[in-house]
């Protein structure tokens, strides 16, 4: 399971957990195929995550641009104060930030290599 921003989705995607309103109300069902069709109308709708199955990215690395960068040296910055429990939580949230962020502009840098 994996989440993922909506603008690196592809086709063929299978969600992992149902894409829903803020009220709750479900939009798309878990384990729907996603299709060109569906992933227009959900940018339509500003969805910003989605949560697909298995690991169809590659985030490890954190990218190798400047939030790629960013998100190395938060280990360092966050060192002093892992016991704080608020700190360790946006620790982990920025972590998980830089990390999408560096694999969008790796995957930006891939596309202009294939043109």
């Amino acid at each position: 399971m994996q989440k993922i921003p909506l603008s690196l989705a592809e086709p063929d995607m299978v969600l992992e957990k149902p894409i829903t309103r803020d009220n709750g109300m479900i939009l798309v069902g878990q384990g729907t195929v996603l299709t060109e069709a569906l992933l227009g109308r959900l940018k339509t709708m500003e969805i910003p995550f989605i949560v697909v199955q298995g690991h169809p990215l590659d985030l490890g690395d954190g990218g190798a641009g400047t939030f790629g960068k960013r998100g190395k040296r938060l280990d360092h910055l966050f060192r002093h104060v892992k016991a704080d429990p608020f700190m360790k939580s946006l620790h982990s949230f920025l972590g998980e930030y830089f990390a999408r962020k560096g694999a969008a502009e790796g995957m930006g840098a891939a596309n202009t290599e294939e043109s």
